[in-house]
């Protein structure tokens, strides 16, 4: 990198440190105080910078709102592909290192929990949330279906819809994280990451369970 890419690099970190602070604000403010009692003042205060600054990053609460989704999916679409490509390059490992992906120590926490289904709440009214989490999400279902299909051909499971049983597995772990969130004292997510990867094997007995 010469000297000039060197200057442009240290002048654009402090920047997206600081927009990653807001948005990290944003997080913590939403999941303790819901999106109705979630003020910029307390996001401003948070991250520890000016209303100037958190209106030069995002000129409207619902840009930061965004922005605050958008890096929650990416930041789930990044820890489930990286399990993806770890494991066995079979179905059957790949299928099982998805699901142990989404009860990854840094992804299933009570705070990340209660943002994500704050917004799944206001997706109904906020149309834009929902393109936000389909832009990675989709991806994933679609992965997933690829596997349950691959796991049919090779399994002899006839009577199993490969859509069905994909959209099934992916419910697992959405209810898992439901119960979570709304029950952290009767399980935690190692029990539920075995209780989806149980499940996996009433839909292919043949193939799991697989050693992780």
């Amino acid at each position: 990198m010469g000297i000039k890419g060197a200057t442009q690099k240290r002048r654009s970190e402090p920047r997206e440190v600081r927009r990653i602070q807001l948005i990290m604000a944003a997080i913590d403010s939403i999941s303790k105080r819901g999106f109705s009692d979630t003020t910029l003042s307390h996001v401003t205060e948070t991250a520890q910078v000016s209303h100037g600054v958190a209106n030069y990053h995002f000129k409207t609460k619902a840009a930061l709102y965004d922005a605050a989704l958008g890096f929650l999916a990416r930041e789930h679409y990044e820890n489930w592909v990286g399990y993806y490509e770890r494991a066995e390059q079979s179905p059957a490992h790949r299928l099982s290192a998805i699901i142990r992906a989404d009860f990854d120590k840094n992804i299933c926490t009570h705070e990340r929990l209660t943002v994500w289904f704050a917004f799944w709440g206001q997706a109904k009214y906020r149309p834009n949330y929902l393109k936000i989490h389909n832009k990675y999400d989709n991806e994933r279902y679609e992965t997933i279906h690829g596997l349950c299909v691959e796991l049919i051909a090779t399994g002899a499971y006839p009577d199993l819809d490969a859509e069905r049983a994909a959209r099934s597995i992916e419910a697992l772990s959405d209810g898992a994280w439901l119960s979570l969130m709304l029950y952290p004292d009767d399980a935690n997510r190692d029990t539920y990451c075995a209780d989806c990867l149980d499940a996996l094997g009433r839909f292919f007995p043949s193939h799991f369970p697989v050693l992780n």
